[in-house]
């Protein structure tokens, strides 16, 4: 388990770098420290054993403290975001909310109190440390991730010990990950995918996490000998926009860009100012990898390479591979990974059947084994009385106007004629004949375009195109 590995690090190198939080230097001595005193604070309360506790603080480094104490004491973590939140949790055995003293969340007691769940505010100051070894002993607890919401609402998946030890080696072994890496983790709270899993497998092997609450990211890319890096498409673009000389290239560092897709023309300005080494990320919370392709060629950020060591197909509403160049479902095997959403039956029997996840992707192969996303399956629009996937569509006018986000969409108008619509994200007016031009490309007839400066996207930076939708019905 993860917690072992710390400590152990802990005895071997203690004034090794576990951790630079918001410019703080920790090693993995002080991070031990820390984790033996939040394990006496919660063994002295009786938070012991199986059940559940909800993790409600916005300091990354107090947050992953508190989350490594509850889980060597055996319970299972969730990390959440605001007291709305509270409401939400529906987990049996919920032991309480912890929150630290040094932080303030307004309507967070309250919020507790009309669901009738404990909160405790934490200071770990006065513990006697409680060393991993000593005090009682209990299998090591679960975390559980939030999806993205991108296969609807977000859903549980929960990281069991049972498996996690595998699932994690597979992704550090992938990703090269050691005792030299130094990893950017930016600001990617631990209830997501590249929040929880990246972190956590850098520390199993000795490695330093870099993690920056909040604030202007180049105070992370300015911090030296970077190794590894994880952005979603909005982080850069936010990093791209500051001026040149703002923060060193680092040739030597890998910086992979997950959920979703950016124009060739950021992807030259990454390389050019950031580093030569881009990575497309292909994956999901509840799956293991899917591809990893170096951006090299132009091809490489729309053609991806799987991962040998994932079963990914690409099938028919039977479950039957399709042929190449064949749209179908993407689907990614599950064995040594999640096999369903926590305590939501429905959404699991959706999701994961005969042994895979299905992302709600739809995908083509090539001859040469890479694959194409084509959209997702519940995106699929009508136009002028034919179906198409809007997302490759999208893909083309935003590199061929040079724009950040295009959401398309088709409704119907007062006459019951279907109409197609185009919302595009730009800080600048587009001349009128370079619109007719880029959608004459595409076929698309009459487009009614609306502008906006930002697109509504998830926390992982992935376009919430029913909200988008909405945004423009409700200025109508």
């Amino acid at each position: 388990m993860a917690v072992k590995e710390i400590f152990d690090w802990a005895e071997r190198a203690p004034e090794r770098t576990a951790a630079i939080h918001n410019g703080q230097v920790i090693s993995y001595r002080m991070f031990a420290h820390s984790i033996a005193l939040g394990r006496a604070y919660f063994a002295r309360l009786g938070w012991i054993g199986a059940g559940f506790a909800a993790v409600a603080i916005h300091d990354l480094m107090d947050a992953w403290i508190t989350i490594m104490a509850l889980r060597s004491l055996g319970l299972t973590t969730i990390v959440i975001r605001s007291p709305a939140a509270v409401g939400a949790l529906a987990l049996p055995g919920l032991r309480g909310v912890v929150t630290s003293a040094a932080e303030t969340w307004p309507d967070l007691a309250r919020s507790c109190a009309d669901h009738g769940v404990e909160l405790l505010s934490v200071a770990l100051g006065d513990e006697t440390p409680l060393p991993l070894g000593t005090g009682p002993d209990h299998p090591w607890g679960g975390h559980i991730l939030e999806t993205s919401g991108t296969t609807g609402v977000a859903k549980k998946v929960l990281m069991d010990a049972t498996f996690e030890d595998e699932y994690l080696r597979r992704r550090r072994e992938l990703n090269g990950i050691d005792h030299r890496t130094i990893a950017a983790i930016f600001n990617f709270h631990t209830g997501t995918g590249v929040g929880y899993k990246a972190p956590i497998n850098v520390w199993i092997v000795g490695g330093t996490v870099v993690l920056q609450d909040s604030g202007d990211l180049r105070e992370t890319l300015r911090i030296p000998d970077l190794t590894h890096a994880s952005m979603v498409p909005s982080m850069l673009l936010g990093v791209l926009a500051t001026p040149p000389g703002s923060f060193p290239r680092q040739p030597a560092m890998k910086l992979a860009i997950t959920g979703g897709t950016i124009t060739q023309g950021q992807i030259d300005e990454a390389k050019a100012r950031i580093t030569p080494q881009l990575i497309n990320g292909l994956g999901a919370t509840e799956s293991h990898s899917i591809a990893l392709t170096d951006l090299n060629t132009p091809d490489d950020h729309r053609w991806h390479r799987l991962v040998p060591t994932s079963d990914v197909e690409i099938v028919d509403d039977d479950g039957k591979p399709v042929s190449v160049g064949e749209i179908g479902r993407l689907r990614v095997g599950t064995a040594g990974g999640p096999t369903g959403y926590l305590f939501d039956e429905a959404a699991t029997r959706t999701f994961f059947k005969d042994g895979f996840f299905y992302t709600g992707d739809l995908a083509l192969t090539r001859a040469d084994g890479r694959i194409a996303l084509q959209g997702r399956v519940s995106d699929v629009i009508n136009m002028f009385g034919h179906k198409i996937n809007p997302a490759p569509i999208e893909e083309r006018l935003c590199e061929a106007l040079g724009i950040s986000g295009l959401c398309l969409f088709s409704m119907q108008d007062e006459n019951g004629e279907e109409g197609l619509h185009a919302i595009i994200e730009s800080r600048e007016d587009i001349d009128t004949q370079r619109l007719v031009d880029a959608f004459s490309v595409e076929s698309l007839g009459r487009v009614q375009v609306y502008f906006v400066t930002g697109l509504p996207r998830n926390a992982m930076g992935k376009l919430m195109r029913q909200e988008a939708k909405a945004v423009v019905l409700r200025s109508l």
